[in-house]
């Protein structure tokens, strides 16, 4: 019986040791198309009252990079899936970057893109 009791214990402490993972920062994935849409700034509120460090954006949505800007959080931002297939085009996708994601990045207070 104690056996048993000791491989338990050693099993349990296995176990814990593989959910000890070392986080160096917490994100989300935040996408536009809803019925009921908060306003940006408090979705950035919430994340920013919750630690979240990290946005990924499925879309460069004016408003959502507008209270993103100054917010200190990294911001990761992707083409809409409906707009890939135009991007084989480097006058397009270039046209896209600047529209999208330059002109938010100028500094102090602008969006943080990595």
């Amino acid at each position: 019986m104690e056996r048993i009791c000791f491989f338990n214990w050693v099993l349990l402490v296995g176990l814990l040791g593989c959910f000890c993972v070392v986080v160096e920062g917490l994100g989300v994935n935040w996408g536009t198309m809803a019925t009921h849409k908060l306003p940006p700034e408090t979705v950035v509120q919430m994340l920013k009252d919750n630690g979240i460090q990290k946005v990924k954006l499925f879309d460069a949505d004016d408003s959502t990079m507008k209270a993103l800007a100054g917010s200190g959080m990294e911001v990761m931002v992707a083409i809409p899936n409906d707009q890939l297939a135009v991007m084989t085009n480097y006058k397009r996708a270039k046209e896209w970057v600047q529209r999208n994601v330059t002109r938010y990045s100028f500094n102090n207070g602008g969006v943080n893109i990595k």
